[in-house]
């Protein structure tokens, strides 16, 4: 068990979700003793564990831009361009923004217990992730089998996003009476972020086994 922690990586995914949990901890308890949660609130604007969030969506951008500069794959570049979107949809409030004039200026009704800004915000969302994911799908065809497999890794860990973050989200607000999902949706989110987080990091800085092998015969010559 102590082994595990002992690569730089894993120690960081380690730093990352303890600092995950403390905020949901903080979150849950702080509701249960009738404070105002204010700063560990999980879905307080500006609150400690969304500036967190910026902080992991901000480092993954860097790492994947990293990763296609040193391996001069543009794939990499492409997924880029997704978590920069994440960013500033996250800080900017892009697709709610939009979703309440989309909401307004096709006179959207609400259905099935889901309110109409809700439709605006998935058509949002929808649009900026097609016009992105057909980049990222461009360059995938042109990416050796390493950079594919690392794609399908980013998109598995990219629908758990979308899960938590639109379909859990949706569920929270057409049945708002269930307890956790909220506490679920933005819990979840800040997992899967730790996780690409970490995945990044050992693929910027992991060496191939070929590299290693390559360094090790040239110690043993």
């Amino acid at each position: 068990m102590l082994n595990l922690f002992r690569t730089p990586s894993n120690r960081l995914l380690f730093l990352l979700l303890i600092t995950d949990m403390v905020f949901v901890v903080m979150h849950i308890v702080l509701l249960r003793l009738g404070c105002d949660p204010f700063l560990f609130s999980l879905q307080a604007d500006l609150g400690l564990s969304e500036i967190f969030q910026y902080v992991k969506e901000f480092w993954i951008v860097i790492l994947l831009v990293m990763v296609a500069i040193g391996q001069r794959k543009w794939v990499y570049g492409s997924w880029a361009c997704l978590f920069l979107y994440l960013l500033l949809d996250d800080s900017l409030q892009i697709h709610e923004n939009l979703g309440v004039c989309l909401a307004e200026h096709f006179s959207l009704e609400p259905l099935l217990g889901l309110r109409a800004r809700d439709f605006g915000e998935i058509a949002v969302s929808a649009f900026f992730g097609g016009i992105l994911f057909s980049l990222i799908i461009a360059a995938y065809f042109f990416s050796d089998a390493r950079a594919r497999l690392v794609s399908r890794h980013l998109f598995f860990l990219v629908l758990c996003m979308v899960f938590f973050g639109i379909f859990v989200d949706m569920l929270h607000v057409a049945l708002p009476d269930v307890p956790g999902l909220a506490v679920l949706e933005d819990g979840g989110e800040m997992v899967v972020m730790s996780l690409i987080v970490w995945y990044m990091f050992n693929l910027e800085w992991a060496r191939s086994p070929s590299e290693v092998g390559g360094e090790e015969n040239d110690q043993v010559s």
